[in-house]
C-alpha cells in the first residue's frame, strides 16, 4: 500500500496543480469537507469506483442540505434522469472532485495486495503506531486502539475465511482518502478536514479502522513531502450515516454517488453507458472539466500504475 501511496503523491502533477489553480481564490486555514461514495463489486458494472468530492465549508450543513434535496431528492440509481442542479455544485468553485476507477479485471488489485501482504502491512503499521504512542504528548489511549483495531486485522489475515475482498477495499479507500487529505494540505493548510463517507462494511470492519489508516497514510505523506508539523492542524472529523445515532448525512454522500456511479458505468476504451443519465453527468461535468478528475489504477504481481484519464470534446 505504501508503493501505491507514494505512487498517487509523487505522479498526479496535472490533479494538484488543477487543485491549486481551482481552489486559489481560498485563504488558508479554512474548514473543508469531503464526501465519499463506492461502487464496488456491481457485475453489472464495467469498472470499480471510489469517489471523493472536496469542497470548502461555505455554508451550513442545514442549508447545504436544502439544496441538495431540493435538486436532488433521490440518488441516481433511483432515477432515470441525472440532476442538473446537483451537476451544477460539482462544477462549482468551491468543489473538486477525484474519482479512482479500477480495473474490474485485476479484483480490486488482488495480485498486488495479497493475503500476504496485508498479514506484513498491518504488522509494519503496528510497530509505526507502538512508536508513535511512545512520543511524548502522545495520545496513547487512540494508538492503543489503533494497535488493537490493526491486531484484529492482521489475525484475521491469516484465517481460511478471510474476507480478503473487504480488506483490499478497505486498504484502497484509505489509500485513496489519505492521499487526498495530504494533497489538500499541502495546498491549502486546512484548520478542519471532515471526511463523511457511504456506510457499508468497508468502515464498520475492525473498528472503522479504514478511518484511522487514511489518517496514518496522511502524517506519512506529510512527512514524505516535508511539510511543516503542527500537531493541532489540520484537525480530523470522521462520520458516515447515523454514526452518532442522528445525522443521516444523505445530501453530503449524493454528490459522490454520482460520479461513483458513473465511474463505475462507463465502458472503456469505447466510451459506453448503460443509461442516458450517465451521458448527462458525463457530458456536463467530465468532458472537459478542470475540476472533477478521473484516475485509473492498473496493477498486477510486478507493477501497479496510475494515469489520468482527460476527456475533451467540441
Amino acid at each position: 500500500m505504501f508503493d501505491l501511496l507514494k505512487l498517487l503523491y509523487d505522479n498526479s502533477p496535472s490533479l494538484t496543480n488543477d487543485m491549486e489553480c481551482w481552489f486559489e481564490h481560498f485563504p488558508p486555514g479554512a474548514a473543508w469537507n469531503v464526501y465519499s461514495d463506492y461502487c464496488v463489486g456491481n457485475m453489472e458494472k464495467a469498472n470499480d469506483s471510489f469517489s471523493f468530492v472536496i469542497t470548502l465549508k461555505h455554508d451550513t450543513d442545514q442549508n447545504f442540505s436544502e439544496y441538495i434535496a431540493h435538486v436532488a431528492p433521490k440518488d441516481l440509481k433511483k432515477t432515470r434522469q441525472a440532476s442538473e442542479g446537483l451537476i451544477s455544485y460539482l462544477n462549482s468553485p468551491v468543489s473538486f472532485s477525484v474519482t479512482f476507477i479500477v480495473e474490474r479485471e485485476s479484483k480490486l488489485l488482488r495480485q498486488f495486495i495479497t493475503d500476504e501482504n496485508m498479514s506484513d502491512f498491518c504488522k509494519g503499521l503496528r510497530d509505526l503506531v507502538c512508536m508513535w504512542a511512545t512520543q511524548p504528548g502522545a495520545d496513547t489511549d487512540y494508538w492503543q486502539r489503533i494497535d488493537q483495531a490493526l491486531a484484529a486485522f492482521e489475525t484475521d489475515s491469516k484465517r481460511k475465511k478471510f474476507n480478503s475482498k473487504l480488506a483490499r477495499q478497505i486498504l484502497l479507500t484509505a489509500t485513496f482518502a489519505g492521499f487526498l487529505f495530504a494533497t489538500l494540505n499541502k495546498l491549502k493548510h486546512p484548520m478542519f478536514i471532515r471526511w463523511i463517507t457511504d456506510r457499508d462494511a468497508t468502515f464498520e470492519r475492525y473498528n472503522q479502522v479504514a478511518f484511522d489508516i487514511s489518517f496514518i497514510f496522511f502524517l506519512l505523506l506529510r512527512v514524505h513531502g516535508g511539510e511543516p508539523h503542527d500537531p493541532n492542524r489540520p484537525r480530523f472529523l470522521f462520520a458516515f450515516p447515523f454514526m452518532d445515532g442522528e445525522a443521516e448525512y444523505a445530501e453530503h454522500v449524493r454528490l459522490a454517488d454520482y460520479l461513483a456511479g458513473l465511474c463505475a458505468d462507463i465502458k472503456l476504451p469505447g466510451i459506453e453507458f448503460s443509461h442516458r443519465k450517465f451521458e448527462t453527468i458525463f457530458g456536463s461535468a467530465i468532458v472537459n472539466s478542470m475540476n472533477n478528475v478521473v484516475l485509473e489504477v492498473l496493477g498486477n504481481g510486478e507493477k501497479i500504475t496510475t494515469r489520468r484519464l482527460h476527456f475533451t470534446g467540441e
